[in-house]
């Protein structure tokens, strides 16, 4: 019978006794019973290690009473495997639960940056486009044929997206500032969703477009029901009041 290493406990042990890795014709290098060891925790890992059996204590040594043999700083005892992978499987696991707490701190972190209190400013921050090589001429967009043109930018985790929109919809982002052209089936938007409201808002100074008093949240001026887009020559600034009772109705003077 073939027989293989673990990787955790150091025995050697049959390959029926490791599972089979996804997609491979190969097996795992940790056995299940480690696994399952691994899977309960260092708690129960930790209460898993016994004290050696009198016959591994050092025969130089006198022999003490078992409360002294206990006693971290009298015990004397041969180091066991047992032990060793147990005290290996606990520190893995301390790591790993570090590297899964920064992740969140991370999350939170972006989370708290791009979140804002209602009827507040903001503290200011110059917004600048998306550095690169962009032309701002629609009529170099060629669809070939298609009616499509790719789209793509960033989130404000930094992650790429990128889409297909209609020729028509990308002339116009480019035309209302709110895309550049990379080559004549591409083009890129210049600010992410957080970035372009704070610009509408430091733009208008967070002054209403319709009554004048102070604003914080941004609005249509033509309705992206309508098929208005959200760029910066169709976003103005607004109060929660003005932006609710316009809704996705036209303004007076259009």
């Amino acid at each position: 019978m073939d027989t293989k290493q673990c990787a955790a406990c150091g025995r050697d042990k049959p390959e029926g006794a490791f599972p089979k890795r996804t997609g491979r014709n190969g097996r795992r290098g940790t056995c299940r019973a480690c696994q399952r060891r691994r899977k309960r925790g260092a708690d129960e890992s930790g209460s898993a290690m016994q004290a050696p059996p009198a016959s591994l204590i050092l025969p130089s040594q006198p022999v003490l009473s078992p409360s002294i043999v206990m006693a971290p700083s009298v015990e004397i005892h041969a180091p066991s495997e047992t032990s060793s992978a147990a005290a290996e499987q606990a520190g893995g696991l301390a790591k790993r639960k570090r590297k899964r707490r920064r992740r969140r701190k991370t999350r939170k972190a972006a989370v708290t940056a791009h979140s804002h209190t209602p009827g507040t400013r903001l503290p200011f921050k110059a917004i600048k486009p998306f550095k690169g090589s962009f032309t701002y001429d629609p009529s170099l967009l060629n669809d070939r044929g298609t009616g499509m043109i790719q789209l793509r930018g960033r989130r404000e985790s930094g992650k790429r997206w990128h889409t297909e929109i209609d020729r028509d919809i990308a002339v116009r982002m480019v035309q209302e500032g709110a895309a550049g052209i990379l080559h004549p089936r591409l083009i890129h938007k210049l600010y992410t969703k957080s970035d372009f409201r704070l610009l509408i808002l430091q733009r208008d100074n967070y002054v209403c477009h319709y009554c004048g008093r102070f604003g914080d949240t941004i609005d249509h001026v033509f309705p992206k029901s309508k098929g208005g887009l959200s760029t910066p020559a169709n976003c103005v600034c607004a109060c929660s009041e003005c932006n609710l009772k316009k809704a996705d109705t036209l303004p007076d003077y259009l």
